[in-house]
């Protein structure tokens, strides 16, 4: 994800959490005969440089509504580009007199994009005095690009890589109580990740223009699924899962609420050192 020069090392270290995005293009729009594209096929073709171009430009700004945010970008070429986002909180000082202030600060993360179209992974820095946790980063970017290139006919998702053995474990956790599977799958525009796929997601959305496909599989009342690890049918769901194409809920017996793969994200760590020194 990183250049290869900024590799862990000894002393304070940065968490980093890992996501993939997917850029589909929605072929239900009308488009405008006479802009840059006139067919799905040449926008799929350049969707990275759709999408490189909107990030790269300098009155990019990542937004909320629900929090105040200001973000820069700090390093962008080809296909990689760095971004700082601060968030506005409310910092207690205690004075000499032992009376209480509050003054603006901005803790900040560092968000790096990887848009390589064999790629296309974000690394979102961890730190709990900016956000509570990194999907919370990544419904932001979501929210932000999705918005922006929706005028372009091109719709951005992007979900937690997680290691498909959490799953596994998670099933031979739960074995006997689990009553309700559920994957909610982006349509693939990434080869290497939906090679194993048996359904063809890719097909379905060439026929029906859907960008989001849910698979649920139910026990019937007072029995539980039967999740054997050696089916390729759902091994194919999970490994594309893993690598960032879809979210898998498992619902419990015993359990209230879902259980999701997204509690367990990907990470990577680098030097602290390192990242101040390519401020």
């Amino acid at each position: 994800m990183m250049s290869k020069n900024l590799q862990p090392a000894a002393g304070k270290t940065a968490s980093f959490q890992v996501f993939r995005y997917q850029l589909v293009v929605d072929k239900a729009i009308q488009l405008d005969i006479e802009g840059k594209y006139n067919s799905p096929e040449q926008i799929r073709a350049a969707k990275n440089d759709i999408f490189q171009d909107l990030i790269s430009n300098d009155k990019f700004h990542f937004q909320s509504s629900k929090s105040e945010i200001t973000s820069k970008l700090m390093y962008s070429d080809a296909s990689l580009s760095y971004f700082k986002v601060g968030v506005k909180r409310q910092l207690k000082h205690i004075k000499q007199d032992f009376t209480e202030d509050y003054i603006e600060n901005y803790p900040n993360i560092i968000i790096a994009v990887n848009n390589d179209p064999n790629v296309q992974k974000i690394a979102i820095q961890s730190n709990t005095l900016a956000f509570k946790n990194s999907n919370i980063v990544s419904r932001i970017i979501e929210e932000t690009i999705d918005r922006k290139l929706k005028a372009r006919n091109l719709s951005f998702y992007i979900e937690p890589m997680f290691d498909r053995k959490e799953f596994w474990d998670m099933v031979q956790r739960y074995q006997k109580r689990i009553t309700q599977l559920t994957f909610d799958l982006v349509s693939p525009n990434l080869p290497e990740v939906s090679k194993n796929l048996t359904v063809d997601l890719k097909q379905l959305y060439e026929d029906t223009n859907t960008h989001k496909t849910t698979i649920e599989l139910n026990a019937d009342d007072g029995s539980h699924l039967e999740i054997n690890p050696d089916s390729t049918f759902v091994n194919g769901l999970v490994n594309y899962s893993a690598e960032g194409g879809g979210d898998i809920a498992m619902r419990v017996e015993g359990i209230r609420g879902k259980l999701h793969t997204a509690q367990s994200v990907r990470e990577f760590n680098i030097e602290e050192q390192l990242l101040k020194s390519n401020d």
